[in-house]
């Protein structure tokens, strides 16, 4: 056997082997230096007298070193003796070292009393080495001389290996075990002893141990052998012990072991031209030897195995097993349950059933068909449809929302995927498939869109024969109203939220039976996660209006439709509007004041928006124009003609352009003066004015109407007057000279006629000259009625009236107004 050795042991030992080849380098070494340095000194120094005649050093001889034991591996706890050997030894001094290192004091190693002999007791790995012995004289001076190394190897015992013979652990009582124990190493002589639970066992009858000890049998087995068997190896001339060897356990059961027997295919009944195995299986799987049996009669088989090819009803029975194993005696299982099996002559022929049984059906409807064979199992089936194969081998044939094309002629055939057995043919189905409506799913409330707490409601109907069909309602094709009743066709949501957003459908369903429509095109129901956002917005945005300015307000929601739009109004008064705009063509200074909006809609459950951002609207009064007469009474006799200017009082706005009308048409004057002569307004007519700016206000109200009709009709009066009173004075006066001139006196009672200065307007009349003014004034004129001015004041001026190309210089006039000016702008008559 080869020499075990323990790998801490060999790695020291191959430490110690190195060391001490490094030591003899340096030994080597060591003495080249010394011899060289002796050469040198030899030829550089020159000893004295005194030196030349001192004695030479003592040269003590070379020590050998023995070791006393026969063997070279040593084993922990063995001991090793090694002897230092020299002349003259009485006149020496003895050390020793390892690996090139003095050894220190103590009881391991141990030294003789001369330290000639060093006794080591091996503890572990750390006291294998090279060891050397060095000599030295007593006497001074004196060299040294070292023995050669001596190795010492420290190996472990080896460890036993523990075999089990039998080829089974768990062991039955009756049946015989066997173990064997051997070491692997180069020493010789080892023996073994045998340990049941680490007690150690004896040779007797039933327990048999051979002469060395390498083998135990144990024959027969009780219980009471049971457990952890182990063995130890021993080396008894040198007084060596292995450890444990490795475990082997033992199971000793009481009770025989259990057989159970299994059938494939596991067919209660089988045909002829099949094939059936037998399986038997033991609860302990070791070495086992089996037997067969048929309705008691042993059957010729050995395996675990047994094939029965069926070739008619002889082959059917009730089967049986047992196992055997060991010899001497053989050990013997009880027999295994009785699996039996039946045997059909004839080919069977499936049966085919349809549900529902119904000569018509409906696309989109569900329709199975099942094949069976009567009396027997293990089948998988084949099925036909107009005599082509359909993938399917399941008993049943299931068809899932039907269209026009599964209609036809089915039938199938069953056959066994282990025996690969054919029945014949079932007998054939006919199947009509008809077109089922489809159901539409429609929105009752106006927007697919909606917020939290609205309510939504969704109608499905069928396009026919709605009143035989119930509906189911799906949100993401999960299934939210299941079907109820016939009367039960809306899905409501009371109060919507965010998980009830996403694609609605629904589907229909035949109340005489379980025949569902497709489901209808999706309606997307959006619901949103917060209250939409209403703002308010004006037009034109500016924050101060002036009266009879237009203004809208639009109420402006980002998402959705169907709103109603309430405009909350300064006075606190809510306006509800079905457009989202609230316009005011003219403002005044009441509509002052904060305005905002929100939205609503629905009508049994009204979803109210939150309200819109303020926006504060201030109005402040638009100035107004009015027209001076610039023309005064001084002038009356100069000119005929009237000038009129437009101003806005109590107004630092600069004001650019003015528009003019004429009893409410504009007419081309768009300086801020403007004259009225007989040529250009033979009708005395009533004139306004408004005033146009580049900044806001960009124009001025219309000014009260300024009535020229009075104002030159009392011109004219005068003018007459004045006229008529010259020419009559005139005239007089030429009579008089002309009476002078002409007339002779007749006497003394002969009177001169007193002439009239002043002849009233009905003498005025009898005069062939015409007054001036007959052509201008007319009784229609005079006599014009008030209701005229009135009409004439409606001139309005906005920021539409068009404007003067170009800029005209105002016309310069100066006038005494304070005196003549009424209240409606005209002058004051001189007949007061």
């Amino acid at each position: 056997m080869s020499q075990l050795r323990h790998p801490v042991s060999t790695c020291a030992t191959r430490a110690a082997q190195w060391k001490m080849w490094l030591f003899k380098v340096f030994s080597v070494i060591y003495a080249v230096a010394v011899c060289a340095s002796e050469d040198n000194d030899a030829t550089t120094y020159n000893p004295t007298e005194s030196e030349s005649t001192a004695p030479p050093p003592f040269e003590p001889p070379v020590p050998v070193l023995e070791r006393t034991s026969s063997w070279s591996d040593v084993f922990s706890s063995e001991k090793v003796v090694l002897e230092c050997k020299a002349t003259s030894s009485s006149e020496l001094i003895i050390t020793w070292k390892k690996d090139g290192s003095p050894l220190g004091s103590g009881p391991n190693p141990s030294p003789s009393p001369d330290k000639s002999v060093l006794t080591i007791t091996v503890s572990s790995s750390q006291d294998a080495g090279y060891y050397t012995c060095v000599v030295e004289g007593k006497k001074k001076p004196s060299q040294t001389k070292e023995s050669g190394p001596v190795e010492i190897k420290v190996i472990d015992p080896p460890t036993p290996g523990l075999q089990l013979q039998t080829a089974w652990k768990d062991v039955f009582e009756g049946e015989a075990v066997e173990f064997r124990c051997h070491v692997v190493s180069s020493t010789p002589g080892w023996t073994f002893t045998w340990h049941r639970n680490k007690q150690q066992l004896q040779n007797n009858p039933v327990e048999i141990i051979n002469g060395d000890g390498s083998s135990l049998k144990i024959n027969p087995v009780r219980q009471t052998h049971k457990g952890s068997y182990t063995c130890k190896a021993h080396l008894t001339s040198r007084g060596v012990n292995s450890g444990f060897s490795s475990e082997v356990m033992i199971q000793v059961s009481a009770e025989k072991p259990t057989l159970t027997l299994t059938r494939d295919p596991e067919y209660d009944v089988m045909f002829a031209g099949e094939a059936v195995t037998f399986s038997c299986a033991i609860s302990v799987q070791s070495a086992w030897t089996y037997l067969w049996y048929k309705d008691g009669s042993k059957v010729t088989e050995s395996s675990d195995k047994l094939k029965v090819q069926i070739r008619g009803t002889a082959d059917q029975g009730s089967y049986t097993c047992k196992a055997t194993r060991g010899q001497n005696p053989a050990f013997i299982t009880d027999s295994s349950a009785a699996k039996q099996f039946k045997v059909q002559q004839n080919k069977p022929k499936p049966t085919i059933t349809q549900q529902p049984d119904a000569k018509k059906l409906y696309v989109g409807e569900n329709m199975s068909f099942e094949c069976k064979v009567e009396n027997s199992d293990g089948w998988s089936y084949d099925w036909y449809k107009d005599e082509a194969s359909i993938p399917n081998n399941s008993n049943s044939l299931k068809m899932k929302g039907l269209a026009l094309l599964n209609g036809g002629v089915y039938k199938c055939k069953a056959k066994r995927d282990k025996t690969g057995f054919n029945t014949e043919l079932s007998d054939q189905r006919t199947v009509q498939i008809s077109e089922i409506p489809v159901p539409t799913l429609k929105l009752v409330t106006k927007w697919p869109d909606v917020f939290p707490t609205e309510s939504v409601n969704m109608s499905c109907e069928m396009q026919k024969d709605s009143a035989d069909w119930t509906y189911a309602f799906y949100r993401d094709g999960t299934e939210v109203q299941h079907y109820n009743s016939d009367k039960d066709r809306n899905l409501s949501i009371t109060s919507a939220s965010t998980s009830d957003g996403g694609n609605y459908s629904c589907s229909g369903k035949l109340k005489s039976r379980d025949v569902y429509s497709t489901k209808g095109s999706p309606l997307n129901l959006h619901v949103y996660d917060a209250k939409p956002t209403v703002t308010l917005e004006q037009n034109p945005a500016h924050n101060l209006m002036h009266s009879e300015d237009s203004v809208s307000f639009n109420c402006h929601v980002n998402v959705s439709s169907g709103w109603t739009y309430w405009f909350v109004l300064p006075d606190g008064s809510e306006l509800d509007l079905s457009v989202s705009k609230h316009n005011i063509t003219s403002v005044a200074t009441k509509d002052s004041g904060s305005y905002k909006c929100k939205v609503s809609r629905g009508t049994e459950r009204v979803f109210d928006s939150s309200y819109s951002n303020k926006i504060k609207l201030s109005v402040e009064e638009r100035p107004k124009a009015s027209i001076v007469l610039l023309t005064g009474w001084s002038d009356v006799f100069s000119t005929d003609s009237l000038s009129l200017k437009c101003e806005v009082k109590e107004s630092t706005h600069n004001w650019m352009h003015y528009t003019w009308f004429k009893e409410g048409e504009r007419i081309d004057s768009f300086n801020v003066t403007h004259t009225v002569t007989p040529s250009n307004d033979p009708d005395q007519s009533t004139y306004t004015c408004c005033a146009h700016a580049d900044e806001r206000p960009l124009y001025s109200k219309s000014s009260d109407s300024f009535k020229t009709k009075n104002l030159l009709l009392k011109r004219r009066v005068l003018l007459s007057i004045s006229g008529c009173i010259v020419f009559g004075i005139a005239a007089v006066l030429i009579g008089c000279v002309a009476l002078r001139v002409f007339r002779k006196p007749n006497g003394r009672d002969d009177k001169m006629e007193e002439v009239n200065l002043f002849p009233t307007m009905a003498e005025l009349k009898i005069t062939d000259v015409p007054c001036p003014l007959v052509e201008y004034i007319t009784d229609a004129s005079l006599n014009a009625p008030a209701k005229e001015e009135e009409e004439e004041n409606g001139t309005v001026c906005s920021e539409t009236t068009p404007l003067p190309i170009t800029k005209q210089e105002d016309q310069a006039a100066t006038t005494d107004n304070q005196e003549t000016t009424e209240t409606n702008g005209g002058l004051s008559s001189f007949l007061k």
